[in-house]
């Protein structure tokens, strides 16, 4: 909706003049709100945000939001050496909405994937004292 409503439009143009007098000749024009850029940037969306929940620690989710925010960023410089100027700043606003919303999401509730990392192992004998040869699970160590 920032695009429709040309939000980033000064943006967009400054961008644009940029790579012009740096050389670079612009034959198209790809982002937001055209389709493809409409399917990249919820491919991205959609990615990172199961990448940021399907990932263990705070720390390692905000790696991942970082990296794809780092990424998103290089596509700029990389369809401007292919002559497509890329509208950046709606995608870039996108991914940085679903890193920060899953960000939130994950430090709220208890997701699986950290459930795992705090959980006793159920199987495991406990070598204590005098009782070194009693076994004190329940379960078969299959």
């Amino acid at each position: 909706m920032t695009e429709l409503m040309g939000a980033f439009s000064g943006l967009t143009d400054s961008l644009r003049d940029l790579w012009r007098s740096g050389g670079l000749e612009i034959q198209s024009e790809m982002g937001l709100p055209g389709t493809v850029g409409v399917l990249i940037t919820a491919a991205a969306c959609f990615g990172v945000v199961a990448a940021i929940l399907g990932t263990p620690g705070g720390g390692r989710r905000f790696v991942i939001g970082f990296s794809a925010f780092f990424l998103s960023m290089t596509l700029i410089p990389a369809f401007a050496v292919w002559g497509i100027f890329w509208k950046p700043f709606g995608m870039l606003l996108a991914v940085f909405w679903s890193c920060f919303s899953a960000m939130i999401y994950a430090q709220t509730h208890v997701m699986p994937c950290d459930e795992t990392l705090n959980s006793p192992a159920n199987n495991v004998i406990r070598l204590e004292g005098e009782h070194m040869t009693e076994q004190h699970s329940k379960q078969s160590d299959g």
